[in-house]
């Protein structure tokens, strides 16, 4: 696998579906995807083959007791596979240096079950309420 800086204008095309998707969507609707990328890096993985796997987006957030490595947004973009097994932990190993945790934020419970399959908690809830229609 191999990690590719992606510029933010393509890092908004590739992972553009992701923001108004009522399956994806943590902002409820609010957001689009260049508020989700904000301040990340972004990058393209590609296979040892050069295939694209995914895009997403990363920053490193400095708290008062600690770093977490947050995932800003991240989409698939092929079907090869289980990329929660094979892309997390290269993520993690690559991006993760001198950080105590990595947050995801996410609404899809079958990728919820699967990061706790990896190690990962729910350490928070998310409760909104629309205050104008």
């Amino acid at each position: 696998m191999k990690f590719v800086a992606l510029p933010h204008d393509d890092a908004c095309r590739l992972m553009a579906g992701l923001a108004l998707n009522p399956k994806t969507d943590t902002s409820g609707g609010i957001a689009g995807i260049a508020d989700f990328i904000g301040d990340g890096l972004s990058f393209l993985l590609t296979g040892s083959d050069g295939q694209a796997l995914a895009a997403f987006a990363v920053q490193v957030v400095q708290r008062e007791r600690g770093r977490a490595l947050e995932v800003c947004a991240a989409q698939h973009l092929g079907a090869r596979g289980d990329l929660t097994r094979t892309i997390l932990p290269e993520i993690e190993r690559v991006f993760g240096v001198g950080c105590d945790v990595m947050n995801i934020y996410t609404r899809r419970t079958g990728l919820v079950r699967k990061l706790e399959q990896a190690g990962y908690a729910e350490v928070a809830k998310i409760m909104q309420k629309k205050l104008r229609a």
